[in-house]
């Protein structure tokens, strides 16, 4: 199961208060933070140290019923700086889950996820919960991201099980500067079966397809073949390229001992476009995932990735992540620690590159502690600091970043 699906079925008792059949779960956040480079400029430009101030809103909603789960969740963000300007200090996101638990031990699962959102830096990472895995936004412009989720799998570990999951996403950029950036539109489809192997471990062949549209966002002067200056070839509103990806894994999904979730798979992906004169990619990708849980308070996760992505410039690049995250709970308090690392091969020839090709490497580390002052009033501080290392010009950056806040409600 996803785990934006697997996390809503596994609520037991929904947070918030009662009202009829339904939990009210309202709560407001605040934060303040500096930040010496905000854009994640390049080395060699001037950057702007700037002072951050976020009031959040949310307000969840949730109506348990025969074993399922309905959920409704509204979230709205005002953010301003001191120093930088943004066409919009707004962001608004709306959820919309249901999970149905049928007898036979299947469920079934509804999710759509709305967001109004504008890019907060030059190099903001989208993620998969607003964009393309690993896809980039470069300017601090406005978009809109739309995801429909429609899932049904049989998760029984001592049974055959499956998964079949169709998701379609849409994302339009509505900033107005020339980029090189583009809007898509697509589906994404994973089947899984799942064969026991014992009573906590399961064998797992996965399919998964991708099939995107690729939209300029306005016309801009390039054709989409040929580095550098080119009459306007591209039309707002029409595809300059089809993205077509499929691949195929194989692998294990359970537990290590009682409390140590895994998953690891390894396979062969075909990605390529049409619609373009460049070569496509065929090769290994994979994926792993592991979470310890050590002593009663103490959880460590360790996850790796490989995998094929669309670039926003004329080419893809495949994408090579390791990830560590220690949490650790006792008392009142609660602490995490956090190591990204990404690794970033292009494929075509990128001029401003040594050697013409695109090699990234970046690493994040970021700290967060709070204190539960009371069951409803959390106190929070969180410290970051991001290094990119390029082979081409003006791609590398540093930043420092320290905040703190406040939260109320559930």
């Amino acid at each position: 199961m996803s785990l934006a699906v697997a996390d809503l079925a596994a609520k037991d008792v929904p947070k918030g208060f009662p009202v009829g059949p339904w939990f009210l779960a309202p709560s407001f956040s605040s934060f303040y933070g500096v930040d010496d480079n905000p854009f994640l400029d390049s080395d060699n430009e001037e950057t702007k140290t700037d002072r951050i101030e976020k009031l959040t809103g949310e307000f969840l909603a949730s109506l348990p019923f025969r074993n399922s789960l309905l959920e409704l969740e509204y979230s709205a963000s005002k953010r301003s700086y001191d120093v930088n300007e943004f066409p919009s200090d707004l962001t608004q996101k709306g959820e919309f889950g249901l999970v149905l638990k049928f007898r036979s031990g299947d469920t079934l699962a509804l999710r759509d996820v709305y967001r109004d959102d504008f890019a907060r830096s030059r190099q903001i990472e989208t993620g998969d919960d607003i964009a393309f895995e690993g896809v980039r936004v470069f300017e601090p412009e406005p978009y809109t991201i739309n995801r429909w989720e429609v899932e049904l799998a049989r998760n029984n570990p001592r049974r055959k099980g499956y998964l079949v999951r169709l998701r379609r996403q849409d994302f339009v950029y509505k900033g107005k500067s020339d980029l090189d950036f583009f809007d898509y539109r697509g589906f994404v489809t994973v089947l899984e079966y799942r064969q026991p192997l014992s009573n906590h471990r399961r064998w797992v062949v996965r399919y998964a397809a991708r099939r995107f549209d690729h939209y300029e966002s306005r016309c801009t002067d390039r054709d989409p073949n040929t580095p550098g200056d080119q009459p306007c070839v591209v039309d707002v509103g029409v595809p300059f390229r089809k993205e077509l990806s499929d691949s195929v894994e194989l692998g294990l999904m359970g537990k290590l001992g009682d409390r140590q979730p895994f998953v690891a798979r390894l396979g062969y992906t075909s990605f390529r476009y049409d619609g373009m004169s460049l070569s496509g990619f065929r090769g290994i990708v994979g994926h792993a995932a592991w979470r310890l849980v050590l002593g009663d308070h103490t959880d460590l996760e360790l996850a790796a990735t490989r995998r094929a992505l669309p670039s926003n410039t004329l080419s893809y690049y495949i994408n090579n992540a390791v990830r560590a995250k220690i949490e650790r709970k006792w008392l009142r308090f609660e602490g995490s620690a956090e190591l990204d690392y990404d690794y970033n091969n292009y494929a075509a020839t990128i001029l401003g590159c040594s050697g013409s090709e695109r090699r990234d490497s970046t690493y994040e580390a970021e700290l967060k502690w709070s204190w539960r002052v009371h069951e409803r009033f959390k106190f929070k501080i969180s410290a970051y600091h991001t290094n990119r290392r390029s082979t081409c010009e003006n791609s590398e950056f540093q930043a420092t970043g320290l905040g703190t806040g406040i939260a109320l409600g559930w």
